[in-house]
């Protein structure tokens, strides 16, 4: 099994933590069940 050093859940407002942790070299997971950008972005 992978493992990572953080797992993001939703990729609305979660996805601004991705570029923090990836420049502290930690390895990310981003889980999202419908397309990158969250809610707001999509349909909002």
């Amino acid at each position: 099994m992978k493992e990572y050093d953080i797992v993001i859940i939703g990729s609305g407002a979660g996805a601004n933590l991705i570029g923090d942790a990836l420049a502290q070299n930690r390895t990310v997971a981003l889980v999202d069940k419908g397309p990158v950008g969250g809610t707001c972005l999509n349909t909002g």
